[in-house]
């Protein structure tokens, strides 16, 4: 008796081990041409411009007038691999005057995904060689996001002479001792497998929407979005950043050189003053939900202090501020990607450091 239970219970595995197998090999298979079309359809679009750095390529993407009187270069955020097509709504109004290029580190976007570790050295050097190998010359004015941020500070401070200015959107607050918190490298390792296998996808399909606001774009760029967010979700590169974000900030405080590069840091979490700018805040968040079909709101009043955001203003901002020199404090209180809510109030506060920088 017990042996015949034994063979119905490994019969019983090995049923749902094949089943399980065939799954995967189906999400995988789904996967692979999935991805193959949506990078056929960007390329098609203009967005693939692969640029070799060495053993890997970056993706190059530009708009705009490549005469024009300023080379703009886009440095995303942590994990915002979309970033060309989110930076195409803000910089709309610039392209006849000026050139666009969003350089995509590796593993974002549409650049190759690498094992290599991506310390912040590897990181501007390989920017560095993606605009030289593409025929983009200094100077240039970054505009770097979150996290990019501390990538713009450590090249500003290296090599100021490449760099004409720096537009910080809601940059990380760099200080002495950074903290993003724990993070899982297991984790993470499932999470790559689960990507390469389609799983993530699967699960995107079913569960989530594109992960770009919606009021603001266009079907076609809300595509591209997701097109671009599906062909990286999780991989190596972007997993380094995620592990060593804290090295990657510390390093780039502690390298600052004061300079007199003009730049600007635009203030969107820590920026609210009154009330009234939370409830604008609120009320588009709101508006995205209806539009997109999300039931929870991201954002609540209750998150927000206004006698703390102005010590952090004070305490951890304007010293890094100070310390980078040069740099104006803007306040334009919203979301993190302040270019989703407030594009046209962003482009204004560039439109007027061009004209400072021009002066």
């Amino acid at each position: 008796m017990k042996s015949e239970k034994s063979k119905r219970i490994r019969k019983a595995f090995l049923i749902i081990a094949c089943i399980l197998i065939v799954f995967l090999l189906i999400t995988f298979l789904i996967n692979q041409i999935l991805t193959a079309k949506e990078k056929q359809m960007l390329t098609e679009a203009g967005y693939c411009h692969p640029v070799s750095v060495g053993t890997y390529a970056l993706n190059v993407y530009e708009f705009g007038n490549q005469n024009g009187k300023h080379t703009f270069v886009g440095m995303s955020g942590m994990g915002i691999v979309d970033y060309s097509v989110r930076t195409g709504l803000l910089m709309d109004s610039f392209t006849d005057e000026n050139r666009i290029v969003i350089v995509d580190r590796a593993g974002y976007g549409l650049s190759d995904d690498t094992k290599e570790p991506q310390d912040i050295d590897t990181v501007i050097s390989n920017y560095r060689t993606a605009l030289q190998n593409a025929g983009i010359a200094a100077p240039y004015i970054l505009l770097p996001h979150s996290l990019g941020g501390a990538y713009a500070t450590y090249w500003v401070s290296k090599y100021p002479e490449e760099i004409e200015g720096v537009v910080f959107l809601d940059g990380t607050q760099l200080s002495n001792d950074t903290d993003f918190g724990e993070v899982s490298p297991a984790l993470n390792r499932a999470a790559i497998a689960a990507s390469h296998m389609g799983l993530i996808r699967l699960t995107k399909s079913l569960l989530l929407k594109s992960e770009i606001p919606g009021i603001n774009y266009s079907d076609e760029q809300r595509k591209y979005s997701e097109a671009l967010n599906l062909h990286h979700r999780f991989n190596d590169a972007l997993a380094y950043e995620e592990e060593h974000a804290n090295e990657i900030c510390n390093t780039a405080f502690r390298a600052i050189k004061t300079n007199d590069v003009p730049k600007v840091y635009i203030c969107a979490g820590w920026g609210f003053q009154t009330k009234e700018e939370i409830d604008e805040m609120l009320a588009w968040d709101k508006r995205e939900c209806e539009f997109t079909g999300r039931k929870q709101p991201v954002f609540s009043e209750a998150g927000y202090d206004m006698e703390m955001l102005q010590k952090l203003r004070d305490t951890e901002l304007q010293p890094y501020l100070d310390k980078i020199g040069n740099c104006e404090l803007v306040l334009l209180p919203g979301i993190h990607c302040i270019y989703d809510q407030r594009p046209d109030e962003t482009a204004e506060i560039i439109r007027d450091f061009l004209d400072r920088i021009e002066e």
